[in-house]
C-alpha cells in the first residue's frame, strides 16, 4: 500500500492538527505576507494531494495542478474572513479545492450533462 508513496502530505507525520492550521489563519491577520507564505507551505503539500487525486481519476489535467493549487490559495486568501473555526480546517480547505476545480472545469467549456455528476462525485470527497 505504501509502496507508490510519495513525499507528500499524507506521508508524513508532521502534519499540522486542525489547532494549529487555526493559529495560522489568524497570524495571518496579524502578520501579513510572512505568515501567508508560511500558511501556504502548510496548505500547498494538502491541496497537491487533492489535485493529484483527481488528475488519477480523470477529472484534471497534471499540467493543470499548479495552476488549481494557485487558484485554490486565492480563494482561501479571499474567504479566510469567512473560516468558522468551528469546521475542521481541512474539510474547509477541501471544499475550496474542489469549489476551484469545478469553477475551472466549468469556465473550460466543458458540457454541463458531465458536470452535474462531476460536482456529485467531489461533493462526496
Amino acid at each position: 500500500m505504501t509502496e507508490g508513496c510519495r513525499d507528500s502530505w499524507l506521508c508524513r507525520t508532521d502534519r499540522l492538527g486542525n489547532d494549529e492550521l487555526c493559529a495560522l489563519m489568524a497570524k495571518v491577520d496579524r502578520h501579513g505576507p510572512q505568515a501567508l507564505q508560511q500558511l501556504l507551505a502548510k496548505v500547498k503539500p494538502l491541496l497537491k494531494a487533492f489535485y493529484e487525486g483527481q488528475v488519477q481519476a480523470g477529472r484534471a489535467r497534471r499540467e493543470e495542478v499548479e495552476g488549481l493549487i494557485q487558484e485554490a490559495f486565492m480563494v482561501l486568501q479571499q474567504r479566510r474572513a469567512d473560516y468558522d473555526p468551528s469546521v475542521p480546517f481541512r474539510a474547509w480547505l477541501i471544499a475550496i479545492a474542489r469549489d476551484t476545480l469545478l469553477y475551472h472545469w466549468h469556465n473550460q467549456g466543458n458540457d454541463a450533462s458531465v458536470a452535474a455528476p462531476l460536482n456529485a462525485v467531489l461533493r462526496a470527497v
